[in-house]
């Protein structure tokens, strides 16, 4: 059985955008830099707010890749507006980042050790990435868009949810096989990006069917457990940006408009969550779903119409510390090593070797609990809540293991391994061009978070290049072999 639709170049190549190679800055990032600035660059942390929009424009100007996906530059620009906005929420309230937290520790310290983390981790990024794509392999990759109708796109798309619909199902009937089952379900977002770029790319003949999947992946993440609709709306900007076409003003108050309207959804979400939860898990302490869809829209619903200004006011100030990971770090500057010594490596090489223990051969296998580990190098701080899971993050194992000055090295390095994987995708025969930056997207898109554990980390991104690998080497091939057909030189 084959996708192969009987093809021939689209009609709207001919009058295509040409990639926007003269733009040597992302988008609007001078007009953010001035914005935090004027907004919470003055106050009793105006020496860290300095050192966070230093930080931003240096790091965006070496991972920004016109007419590339920016999936390394959102690795580095996520974790950097964790560990910058306590800083400028702080200058906000007009009060010393030190009482910022009810988490005691060196808040401080903590915030400017993260943002020069992520700092060398976009250097290391840039290493392994290696030079920008040459106009040519731009050009490659939006012919290949363009030579194809939407629908052979969609169907592709279609394909791919169907495949991950398959995957989530095995998962929960053999949960031996979850982690290799869940890589392999979240690759249908290569597919997804997949269609919106060849959706951005078009001048003409765009059709509905991209702003209808939008939807559709919307709709679906919010209801579940963590609704988690933050994904559908980070593959479209990626889409955007890869695109590599300039962009109107008309589009950019369209792009400007969709992320508040993303914001608004953390806001509401953050107030209704708590009671949300309970009633979808049955009053379990558990991350469970007993209640139908149609319910839980229900229940979210009622729980959003009765919102009022004050509850929303106290949400958005809850959103903000929420998204800000640098507490539980401080906690452990005051705690490591005064109480409990580095811990030389031990970390990194867990996060290393466990990928190749699979559970199904090795059931013993000790399991990930981040609250312990968080725990253990806290004092205790993080508590013994159940539903919930409370980790450190990388930049904080990697301080636990190598200290203060050894933690860059290591930070370096991963740097390196996760633009090495960029490069590779990108450039690999059998990915070669568009097939790979989806991918690549599609790996990558999880080793941002600041709160993300690199033991987890690592594992997902060994398991997705699994996937990847099974993808490419028999799935492309016999179902879309005009996909792998990428660039050649």
């Amino acid at each position: 059985m084959s996708m192969n639709l009987p093809g021939r170049p689209h009609p709207a190549f001919s009058q295509s955008h040409e990639p926007a190679r003269g733009m040597l800055l992302p988008p609007a990032l001078l007009p953010v830099a001035i914005a935090l600035f004027l907004v919470g660059g003055t106050g009793p942390n105006v020496l860290l707010a300095l050192l966070s929009i230093a930080v931003l424009v240096v790091g965006s100007v070496l991972l920004w890749r016109p007419g590339e996906s920016p999936i390394l530059l959102f690795a580095f620009a996520y974790p950097w507006m964790q560990g910058s906005v306590a800083i400028f929420h702080a200058n906000w309230l007009g009060i010393d980042l030190a009482n910022y937290s009810t988490i005691p520790g060196e808040i401080r310290n903590a915030a400017a050790l993260s943002l020069l983390g992520v700092l060398t981790l976009a250097v290391g990024m840039r290493l392994g990435a290696g030079r920008r794509r040459h106009v040519a392999e731009l050009m490659a990759m939006r012919q290949q868009a363009l030579a194809h109708a939407m629908q052979r796109w969609f169907q592709l798309y279609a394909w791919g949810w169907g495949a991950s619909f398959i995957a989530l199902s095995s998962a929960w009937i053999v949960p031996g096989l979850s982690q290799p089952m869940l890589a392999l379900a979240s690759l249908r977002w290569a597919f997804f990006f997949l269609l919106a770029y060849a959706y951005f790319v078009r001048v003409r003949d765009r059709g509905r069917t991209f702003p209808l999947v939008f939807l559709y992946e919307l709709g679906a993440s919010i209801g579940g457990y963590f609704s988690d609709f933050k994904t559908v709306f980070f593959f479209t900007f990626l889409a955007v940006l890869a695109s590599g076409v300039r962009i109107a003003l008309s589009t950019q108050l369209a792009a400007a408009a969709l992320t508040t309207f993303a914001g608004a959804l953390g806001v509401v979400w953050t107030a209704v969550k708590g009671e949300y939860r309970a009633f979808i898990s049955g009053g379990q302490a558990a991350q469970a779903v007993s209640a139908d869809y149609v319910s839980r829209i229900t229940k979210l619903f009622d729980l959003i119409t009765g919102l009022d200004a004050e509850t929303l006011t106290r949400a958005a100030d809850q959103l903000l510390r929420r998204i800000s990971y640098v507490e539980f770090f401080g906690a452990v500057l005051t705690y490591v090593p005064a109480s409990i010594p580095h811990t030389l490596g031990a970390i990194l090489w867990d996060a290393i070797t466990r990928p190749f223990l699979p559970r199904i051969l090795f059931p013993n296998k000790d399991v990930i609990d981040d609250t312990a580990r968080t725990n253990l190098f806290t004092g205790g701080l993080a508590g013994h809540s159940e539903g919930t899971s409370i980790s450190l993050g990388y930049v904080a194992e990697a301080y636990i293991d190598f200290g203060e000055i050894g933690m860059f090295a290591a930070l370096l390095a991963i740097g390196i391994f996760y633009g090495t994987i960029y490069r590779a995708l990108i450039r690999w025969r059998r990915t070669r061009g568009l097939l790979g930056m989806a991918l690549a997207s599609a790996v990558l898109i999880g080793v941002g978070p600041l709160e993300s554990s690199f033991t987890k980390i690592f594992g997902g991104v060994a398991v997705s290049l699994l996937a990847v690998w099974l993808t490419a080497i028999f799935i492309v091939p016999r179902f879309a072999p005009w996909l792998g057909a990428g660039w050649r030189r």
